[in-house]
């Protein structure tokens, strides 16, 4: 479950990283259909359509590390860990929400998501660590047992 855990969550950094870029994506394709015309509100959202698409699959990722955490027995900070994060995606997707009608909470959407990224980054530099150190304990023991 720990190898599942450490791809799980690399998957979900490269996610992350991609959800980032589809963000700058839709703003600038907002800049670049306004020299064409005049740019409405749907303009907009299809910029932004490939945002909220990769978004729920961050938040659907973001569950599925919970779930490996907590069914591999990872440990109760990994857990912690997998959960709080999941927890910032429930706010993240709420935060997008509530920025469709007040543009305010959309600092607060962009925000979040920086705690999510460094989190995930985190996690994922903590498990490959952890990967690491076992591997070399590992090469470690075989060469003193020869």
């Amino acid at each position: 479950m720990r190898t599942a855990f450490r791809y799980a969550t690399s998957l979900l950094f490269l996610a992350i990283v991609v959800q980032v870029g589809l963000a700058g994506y839709g703003a600038f394709n907002a800049i670049d259909e306004a020299d064409g015309g005049p740019v409405t509100q749907k303009t907009i959202e299809n910029g932004f359509d490939p945002h909220g698409v990769v978004g729920t699959i961050v938040i659907v990722l973001l569950l599925v590390a919970l779930l490996v955490a907590a069914i591999g027995r990872l440990g109760g900070t990994t857990v912690k860990w997998a959960g709080g994060l999941f927890a910032l995606g429930i706010v993240q997707m709420l935060l997008a929400w509530g920025a469709t009608g007040a543009a305010w909470v959309g600092f607060l959407h962009g925000v979040n998501a920086l705690a999510i990224y460094a989190g995930v980054a985190m996690l994922v530099h903590r498990v490959w660590g952890e990967s690491r150190v076992a591997s070399e304990a590992w090469t470690s023991h075989s060469a003193s047992q020869s």
